[in-house]
C-alpha cells in the first residue's frame, strides 16, 4: 500500500514538473541566455519567414506559425525565441543586424543559426535602448542570474568611477527611469522597504546584458 502511494505522488510530480516545463513562458533569465553581439529584438506577429540572405528572391530557411490561443499547450519553449509570453501576446528573436528592408535574427540559439527576416513594419525591429525604454518603463527591471557583482552598485552619475551611494541586496522591484548608454537611471525598493535612485549599470562595454526588463 505504502508503495503504491509513493509511485503515485511520484506520478503526480513527474506530470506536475513536465507541465511546468511545457507551459513557461520563454524568458532570460541568466547572462548566458543571451547571446553576445546582438543589437536588440526583432518582433513577429503570429508567423516568421527567414530567408539565407536579404534579398526578396533569396533561400528560405525557416519558417514558423504559432497560434497564442494555444501557445502554451503546444510546449512552444523552444530554440527560436528570445522572449514567448502567449498572455501577453508577445513574441521577440534576437537581432545580429539589419539594412534598410530586413533584420538578421537568430533562429536557433543552441545552434546559433542566423537568417533575414523582411521588415514589414519599421517598429517590428527594436534596438535595446528602445526595447528597454518601453518594456523597462513597463514592467521594471531584473538583474540577471550571473550578473557580476558591480551590478548590484547603485552610483550617484552614469559613470564607473562614480561613487556609490547604495548597494542593492534583495530588490522587490527596480524601476526604470531612463537610459544614458551603458547605464540606467533606476528606483529601486529593496528589502528594506526603503527607496533609492541611482544609476546601474545595465550592459557591459562587450555588449554583454547584465539587466532586462522583468517580463516573467
Amino acid at each position: 500500500m505504502l508503495k503504491d502511494i509513493i509511485k503515485t505522488l511520484l506520478g503526480v510530480c513527474i506530470c506536475l514538473m513536465v507541465t511546468t516545463i511545457a507551459y513557461a513562458d520563454v524568458v532570460p533569465l541568466s547572462v548566458s541566455d543571451v547571446p553576445i553581439g546582438t543589437l536588440g529584438v526583432y518582433q513577429p506577429t503570429n508567423s516568421i519567414k527567414i530567408y539565407k540572405e536579404s534579398e526578396n528572391n533569396s533561400k528560405l530557411v525557416y519558417q514558423k506559425t504559432w497560434d497564442y490561443s494555444t501557445v502554451s499547450a503546444q510546449g512552444y519553449s523552444d530554440s527560436m525565441f528570445a522572449i514567448l509570453q502567449d498572455d501577453k501576446e508577445l513574441a521577440f528573436l534576437y537581432a545580429t543586424d539589419m539594412d534598410e528592408n530586413f533584420v538578421e535574427v537568430i533562429y536557433n540559439k543552441e545552434q546559433n543559426f542566423k537568417g533575414w527576416v523582411n521588415k514589414e513594419d519599421e517598429f517590428q525591429f527594436l534596438p535595446w535602448i528602445n526595447f528597454y525604454n518601453m518594456y523597462g518603463r513597463k514592467y521594471g527591471l531584473k538583474v540577471l542570474t550571473g550578473a557580476p557583482q558591480f551590478v548590484y552598485d547603485l552610483h550617484t552619475r552614469s559613470e564607473k568611477d562614480s561613487q556609490v551611494i547604495a548597494r542593492i541586496n534583495r530588490p522587490k522591484i527596480i524601476n526604470l527611469t531612463a537610459i544614458q548608454g551603458n547605464w540606467a537611471l533606476v528606483t529601486v525598493s529593496d528589502i528594506d522597504c526603503v527607496a533609492k535612485t541611482g544609476y546601474i549599470q545595465w550592459r557591459g562595454d562587450d555588449g554583454k546584458l547584465y539587466v532586462f526588463p522583468k517580463m516573467d
